[in-house]
């Protein structure tokens, strides 16, 4: 009696327990309620049925190889996963279509370690009377092990587009593909070997291969995607980079326009000088200085981070936008590519303005932090928000508010970034207040984009 129990009990975990947890694995930072809540939940419904599964087996006193008796407990097994999908559906805070697309290729998973330990399990010599012998719990213990690889890869491909933001149309084909294989399964296989109806072999191994094939397709699909929002955000980076090399060329014609005039006015001023014509030349010099006063500001001696400094300047005040800059950068040369320093600034100050856009003017404002320190450099914006359009994702990141396809890149390009250089790149949103940082690590290698 007592081994009867030890194998009904470990039989249900080994088939339940790494479905449930492959089903809360992408989500774990994405719990409605505290982790404490979510697991006690969980486990809760895991005891109370495993206790029932196991009076039913015991019960049953299925010897191994039987078939005729597996549909009592398949309906336990199937109230299990029904328990487990609602407890999981309203733990985790994400898109339906994701919790269910998760949970149906986790459903995947579960067939295809039973079928395949179904198949395996009359090749080895039965030691006991009972369905779960020995020999087939330690072939679950080992199948788990050798798809935990696969089956990982597939759900970090899901957690990486679940971040990705992509369309729900998308996701309804994604779900379909190991929906619809999932359902004939269970009409065509499931259902009639529980009722005792004998499968054909080559059945059974072309439904196997059909399932790995799900999993395969599934990542494949994930991968494709995530190229494709690669180049995308690659695309929209490099339009912002040729529109702020073309400001940096207006800005530079600017300055050469402006020393050609300096020499004439030197030119005048000398000549007035010469005359003695004093009072003219300083009624001159006047009118000059007020002409040039907002051309000779300078944030730092590196150029291209002052001529971008310039440029969003110049769009913050035809924005209406009350800016306030804090730069110490005394470097004229920084070990961060120019690429790389372009990407991260316009897309800090491109998402600030956009915000910006939606406040009245007297509300628009940006505090823009630049401080280089030793091996750091440190980058800080402030801007208003609207705490109501502020959404979240998967991963609790935020999701853009932005219209249209080429939008949404910003806050991904700039983590990037920070991740290439060492650093972090954090954001919050706080008494109407969005915050962006991060510290970029100087005077090293930068590491290699995967």
């Amino acid at each position: 009696m007592t081994q009867a129990i030890l194998h009904g009990l470990c039989g249900f975990y080994l088939q339940l327990l790494p479905c449930a947890f492959y089903c809360f694995y992408p989500f774990y930072d994405s719990f409605r309620y505290s982790r404490r809540v979510v697991f006690g939940s969980a486990g809760s419904i895991m005891a109370v049925m495993s206790a029932i599964f196991t009076y039913v087996y015991v019960q049953l006193d299925i010897p191994s190889g039987e078939y005729a008796n597996y549909l009592p407990l398949n309906l336990i097994f199937l109230l299990t996963l029904g328990l487990l999908l609602a407890c999981y559906i309203l733990c985790i805070r994400a898109w339906l279509l994701q919790k269910l697309f998760v949970f149906i290729v986790v459903m995947n998973y579960g067939f295809l370690v039973t079928m395949t330990i179904n198949q395996l399990a009359p090749f080895f010599p039965r030691r006991q009377d009972y369905m779960y012998s020995d020999i087939v719990l330690i072939l679950h213990v080992l199948v788990n092990l050798i798809l935990c690889y696969p089956m990982m890869d597939v759900l970090r491909h899901a957690r990486r587009a679940f971040r990705s933001q992509i369309d729900p149309g998308i996701w309804r084909g994604i779900v379909s593909i190991p929906g619809v294989f999932i359902f004939c399964l269970l009409v065509f296989y499931e259902i009639p070997t529980s009722a005792g109806v004998p499968g054909s072999d080559v059945l059974h191994v072309f439904t196997k291969i059909m399932m790995l094939l799900v999993l395969f397709v599934c990542s494949i699909s994930f991968r494709t995607l995530e190229s494709a929002k690669r180049r995308a955000e690659e695309s929209v980076a490099l339009k912002t980079m040729v529109e702020n090399y073309r400001s940096m060329a207006e800005i530079s014609d600017k300055v050469k326009e402006a020393r050609h005039e300096f020499n004439h006015h030197i030119a005048a001023l000398s000549i007035l000088l010469q005359n003695k014509d004093y009072e003219g030349a300083e009624k001159y010099l006047a009118r000059f200085s007020r002409v040039t006063v907002n051309t000779a500001v300078s944030y730092t001696p590196h150029i291209l981070l002052n001529a971008m400094l310039l440029e969003y300047r110049k769009r913050a005040e035809a924005a209406g936008v009350r800016y306030q800059y804090s730069i110490h950068v005394p470097s004229a040369s920084l070990s961060i590519e120019d690429v790389d320093l372009c990407q991260f600034l316009s897309n800090l100050l491109d998402n600030a303005l956009d915000a910006n856009s939606r406040f009245l003017p007297e509300k628009r404002q940006l505090t823009l932090t630049i401080r280089q320190k030793d091996k750091f450099l440190f980058f800080s914006c402030q801007n208003p928000c609207d705490a109501s359009l502020i959404r979240t994702d998967a991963g609790g990141g935020f999701r853009t508010t932005k219209a249209g396809s080429a939008h949404g890149y910003g806050i991904p390009i700039m983590k990037r970034i920070a991740e290439k250089y060492n650093g972090i790149l954090r954001v919050s949103a706080q008494d109407g207040i969005f915050t962006a940082t991060a510290n970029l690590c100087l005077h090293q290698t930068a590491r290699k984009e995967l």
